[in-house]
């Protein structure tokens, strides 16, 4: 699974390269107060790197000190990022599962755009709608894949799911999926609706709650702007899923409360006048476009 990025020009990275990143202890350190090696075999592989131009955690695996995975969980702690076999949920979260992957670095790259041209704008810009086109759940990926990224690069991040008829998001992040959205929508509770993510601090997930009968009605109220006003001064990053354009209106009402939208389609099955239609919908209703990402399956 890839990612392309037309509007903001994601470039892929190349493959991974072991290095170690900044920290209180040193890869030797770490790797021996987690009981992975021998502490005085730390001056050996020291020269040993040295004497081949190599890492710490290269020289220890080149050795047969540690193992491959040994190396990966070091990398990812000296990171604060999950180990390569945390499973968040389901197999759509790229960020954890496919750490080193293209798609993943997309993914981040794609962070890193929004990061600097939207979230950073002047104007304060804090909330952005992911939907799309297609009745395809690629939005719903994106979504929760952005929310990961930018958590993960230490942003207070807050991901709604906003599709009150289709909703994934607690099952991808294995939460109850009441309260939410709809309850608070419906004047009955808040802060209950908040529930952060233990292996991601800066996560916090607002799952859509149970299914109403009247999704649009509840748009309407208005409680939607005010939780947003909310949200803006307690988070940096908010994303909000919302429903496909073929399944309803929805995202029209959605896009009516947040500063800007992201438009997700899929190669292959995305046509470009479903797109257009969508885009111009959303300009006729004054919601702005911020960018657009497209998923390669």
């Amino acid at each position: 699974m890839t990612i392309n990025e037309p509007a903001m020009h994601a470039r892929p990275a190349s493959g991974p390269r072991f290095y170690e990143a900044p920290s209180a202890h040193p890869m030797g350190e770490w790797l021996a107060l987690a009981g992975l090696i021998d502490p005085t075999t730390i001056d050996a592989i020291e020269r040993h790197a040295q004497a081949n131009d190599l890492h710490f955690g290269e020289a220890a695996l080149q050795l047969g000190k540690i193992t491959q995975a040994d190396l990966d969980r070091a990398l990812c702690a000296q990171f604060d990022a999950p180990p390569p076999d945390f499973h968040c949920g389901d197999d759509t979260q790229i960020v954890f599962h496919q750490q080193h992957s293209v798609a993943a670095e997309q993914f981040r790259n794609l962070r890193n755009s929004l990061a600097l041209r939207w979230f950073k704008h002047p104007k304060g810009a804090r909330s952005l709608m992911v939907t799309g086109p297609t009745d395809h759940p690629a939005h719903a990926a994106v979504s929760a894949n952005l929310a990961i990224a930018f958590a993960q690069a230490g942003f207070r991040t807050l991901l709604i799911d906003a599709d009150m008829r289709t909703p994934s998001l607690h099952t991808v992040f294995k939460l109850d999926d009441c309260p939410g959205l709809s309850s608070i929508l419906a004047g009955r509770t808040e802060e209950a609706s908040f529930q952060q993510i233990a292996s991601v601090p800066c996560l916090t997930v607002i799952p859509a709650g149970i299914i109403p009968p009247n999704p649009q009605e509840l748009l309407l109220r208005g409680r939607l702007d005010d939780l947003m006003l909310q949200v803006e001064a307690r988070f940096e990053v908010i994303l909000v899923n919302a429903p496909p354009a073929p399944v309803a209106d929805d995202f029209l009402l959605i896009g009516a409360s947040t500063v800007g939208s992201m438009i997700v389609t899929v190669r292959g099955q995305t046509r470009v006048a479903q797109a257009e239609s969508m885009i111009t919908r959303c300009r006729e209703y004054g919601i702005r476009i911020a960018g657009s990402a497209m998923l390669a399956l």
